[in-house]
């Protein structure tokens, strides 16, 4: 205990180290989200310094996260001269404050260009710095000279602070003897990742490039026999796990559960609930840790949500709750949810707001690499749907269609331990956001994603629900608020109620079922950036104030950028190993096959050899088109299309090339097949 959080400059660190007023003023600024003075930002910097140089530091880093989902730093150190130009440690106010890291190089959908490279970071006073390697991180929004936002940080706080403003409306409308002044975003984070031995990923090609296997036969066992998922952790892993908690709780990370997941060689971490951008704050670093501690036990940590074909892909489940500021749970239904009207009015606001915004919900839940997860029978499909339960559905559909709701069975009996409480409802693992008895958990999104971007559009479409419930409430007599209220919940199950489903989401009826709702099935990522263009759905960033029309136009053009990147990026990956991997291992089999065929007449070893030379005509035929196919998307400059391109065409033709290459591993000996084996990375960790 006595480590835990010895790498933050959080609350307490700054509590002993500042004087009094410098406290006060900083905790008063972060409440109210007011600019600190510079004098403040001076003592803040003077102290901050003082304890990392004390904890080792060398050098501090505004720490932020551009367009592309990942983490970017610059380092400066603390060493400077002084007027007699001798060396001494310095850091400023102004330092502290804003840094100016290149704003060219990262992604910014034609924001900025080369020869526009000014961008500014500036301090997030709301997180907590903390030290790695010696380096000091000071977590900061990122914007452009001109003020346009380049980065997830900034748009996440400011959806915050609409969720807020809306949310503590209604609130006071129904808790007179409290005043919400304020809501938090609650999320706790499931991480999914596999574990491979080193030696085997340096082997692989498609893994150091894509992150995936590109090609890859099943191997004699895979997880049919679910004897890995919450198994005995292989000690090469639990070792891992150590060193992974004692850098996570430095940090003040609260990384609480792990265990093994479905797939061989697949595990889970999960940290406790937090403050929304602290959380996405703690995933990131989380993922970074994992794949450094991963490097220096021998091991790779691969993120990307589908590694292995034949297997469970890996997701980052999001567990979403609303509280207020005295501590109140907006989705906690209480005894009586029934009388529980923020409860009803909040969840109401979140099948609204998910059902008007599904395309943006299901971009922000995915990527190219996640398209290979959804819909698989380990994870929900890509049609969104909400589980609310047998007994709260039942509650909500009385409200709207005036049924009457059954006697609910509150106790059960269970061996040994006589009566115990039965919960609100089960557990649907197979639907996409399912209620979970206090809060709602997103399961689409994909394990290698930032968790910032669905945040923003929960946070943002769901304030935007409640302003307008707000805007009604206001003007109703206190007499008649509850009856309203109702009213309200009534009216938004009628218009999309369709959302909510409590059945089987993996089985096909649910895609009928779908289809006659009117739900969309955005089957690929693509198709969801399509769908929200045409459905206007970039209208709640205009209404909710967060992003400008220029900012939006930008960050479209990022993510057809990076369908453009990924795609060309399996396929020149796909034609390298197919050259220097799979065809000199079948020419050397159908070598070794010949010259046991010249002393033998066997129409056994005939056929064989007809087989391999069949599949390897295949090959070549097909090797042709995609090396055409890519060809000629490089010459396709509108981003837009060379994506729908690559999407109709690079797809498809990896799907075909990989089929007959894992028909051929199949058919090839050990000997003459050099790349690592499903099997063989299935058990490096034993």
């Amino acid at each position: 205990m006595e480590k835990f959080g010895i790498h933050t400059f959080n609350k307490k660190m700054m509590k002993e180290t500042l004087s009094e007023s410098v406290y006060t003023k900083w905790k008063e600024a972060v409440r109210l989200k007011e600019d600190l003075d510079i004098e403040t930002a001076e003592a803040i910097a003077h102290d901050m310094k003082n304890w990392a140089i004390k904890k080792g530091a060398t050098h501090y880093s505004h720490w932020f996260q551009p367009l592309n989902g990942q983490t970017a730093k610059k380092q400066e150190a603390f060493l400077d001269r002084n007027i007699n130009q001798e060396p001494i440690y310095k850091f400023s106010g102004k330092e502290l404050l804003k840094s100016e890291p290149d704003a060219s190089s990262f992604p910014s959908g034609g924001m900025r260009s080369t020869f526009e490279a000014r961008g500014y970071t500036y301090w997030d006073p709301s997180a907590n710095s903390f030290i790695i390697d010696k380096v000091l991180y000071i977590p900061s929004i990122f914007v452009s000279y001109n003020g346009e936002i380049l980065d997830k940080r900034f748009p996440l706080l400011k959806s915050v602070n609409i969720l807020s403003k809306e949310g503590s409306r209604l609130v006071n409308l129904f808790e007179k003897n409290k005043y919400c002044y304020r809501m938090r975003v609650k999320v706790g984070l499931e991480q999914e990742f596999f574990l491979i031995d080193k030696n085997l990923y340096e082997k692989r090609s498609d893994l150091k490039t894509s992150g995936r296997t590109i090609i890859g036969a099943k191997a004699p066992k895979m997880q049919e026999q679910d004897d890995h998922y919450f198994g005995v952790i292989p000690k090469r892993v639990q070792k891992f796990f150590e060193e992974v908690n004692e850098k996570l709780w430095a940090l003040g990370i609260y990384g609480k559960t792990e265990h093994n997941e479905a797939a061989p060689c697949q595990f889970e971490l999960a940290s406790l609930f937090e403050n929304v951008h602290i959380a996405v704050d703690d995933n990131l670093l989380i993922m970074n840790i994992l794949k450094q501690t991963a490097l220096e036990n021998g091991m790779v940590c691969l993120l990307h949500e589908k590694p292995f074909e034949g297997v469970n892909g890996s997701g980052k489940h999001n567990n979403y709750s609303i509280t207020t500021n005295y501590g109140l749970n907006c989705f906690d239904p209480g005894k009586n949810p029934r009388e529980n009207y923020i409860f009803l009015l909040f969840v109401s606001a979140l099948i609204e707001a998910t059902d008007n915004y599904s395309a943006l919900l299901r971009i922000c839940s995915s990527s190219p690499s996640n398209d290979y997860r959804l819909g698989g029978n380990e994870a929900p499909p890509a049609i969104l749907s909400i589980f609310l339960g047998k007994d709260l559905e039942e509650l909500f559909n009385s409200i709207a269609y005036k049924t009457p709701l059954k006697e609910k069975k509150d106790k059960m009996k269970v061996y040994a331990l006589g009566e115990v409480q039965v919960d609100a409802s089960d557990r649907n693992r197979t639907s996409p956001i399912a209620f979970t008895g206090n809060k709602f958990e997103f399961r689409m999104l994909g394990s290698s994603k930032t968790p910032a971007d669905i945040n923003i559009i929960l946070n943002c479409a769901i304030g935007l629900s409640l302003r307008k419930m707000a805007d009604k409430l206001e003007k109703v007599e206190e007499k008649d608020l509850k009856e309203e209220a109702l009213k309200i919940v009534s009216q938004i199950i009628h218009d999309h109620g369709r959302l909510v489903y409590g059945g089987d989401n993996y089985g096909d009826s649910w895609k009928e079922e779908a289809k006659k709702r009117g739900l969309k099935d955005y089957k690929r990522l693509f198709d969801a950036l399509v769908g929200a263009k045409e459905d206007g759905c970039q209208r709640l960033f205009l209404e909710s104030g967060i992003l400008s029309e220029k900012e939006i136009k930008a960050i479209y053009e990022v993510q057809f950028e990076d369908l453009v990147k990924y795609h060309s990026l399996e396929a020149r990956t796909m034609i390298h190993m197919v050259k220097k991997d799979v065809m000199p291992a079948v020419l050397a089999e159908i070598k070794d096959t010949k010259e046991a065929l010249s002393g033998l007449d066997n129409p056994y070893l005939k056929k064989r050899l007809d087989k391999l030379n069949e599949l390897l005509l295949r090959l070549f035929s097909e090797m042709e088109i995609l090396t055409s196919d890519y060809k000629h998307s490089e010459t396709i400059k509108d981003i837009f299309k060379r994506a729908k391109f690559l999407e109709e065409n690079i797809v498809k033709s990896l799907r075909r090339v990989r089929e007959i290459c894992d028909n051929l591993e199949e058919e090839v000996s050990r000997k003459n097949w050099t790349l690592p084996s499903y099997e063989d990375m299935f058990n490096s960790l034993n």
